[in-house]
């Protein structure tokens, strides 16, 4: 019995933190009511690409299974067809520094052969909203 009780606790904290946090970390209602709007995703990020063109708008991702897939499928490479657009390795990581982090820089230093292909940028994360009250 009172593991459920630590359950139930727990779960209903859970679904009180989205709003909570936001408020905690000093969004205002305003900030809070543009999530999903223009300027931002429902989750707080920019819906904007870069001025490069290298991180493209946020358009609402994937939101529907592949035609032909259903639960139990394996998952399907949605990307498969896409090429690598250049890769970074020993010979050329100081060209890319400015993008990688310094974790990233240690492992192509450090593992002789390591590279990392870069793809065209994505931004296929769907998710589902609505500003009525049965949204969380």
């Amino acid at each position: 019995m009172r593991a459920m009780t630590i359950v139930a606790l727990g779960l209903g904290l859970l679904l009180a933190a989205p709003p909570a946090f936001a408020e905690g970390i000093g969004l205002s209602a305003d900030e809070i009511a543009s999530l999903g709007g223009p300027k931002l995703t429902p989750i707080g990020a920019e819906r904007a690409g870069n001025a490069e063109g290298t991180i493209p708008e946020w358009t609402g991702g994937v939101s529907e299974p592949p035609p032909g897939w259903k639960p139990g499928d394996r998952r399907i490479d949605l990307f498969k067809d896409d090429k690598v657009l250049f890769s970074i390795d020993k010979g050329n990581v100081d060209q890319h520094k400015d993008k990688l982090s310094p974790g990233q820089t240690a492992l192509i230093n450090t593992y002789d052969g390591y590279r990392m292909d870069v793809y065209p940028s994505r931004r296929s994360c769907g998710w589902p909203f609505r500003r009525d009250s049965s949204s969380f």
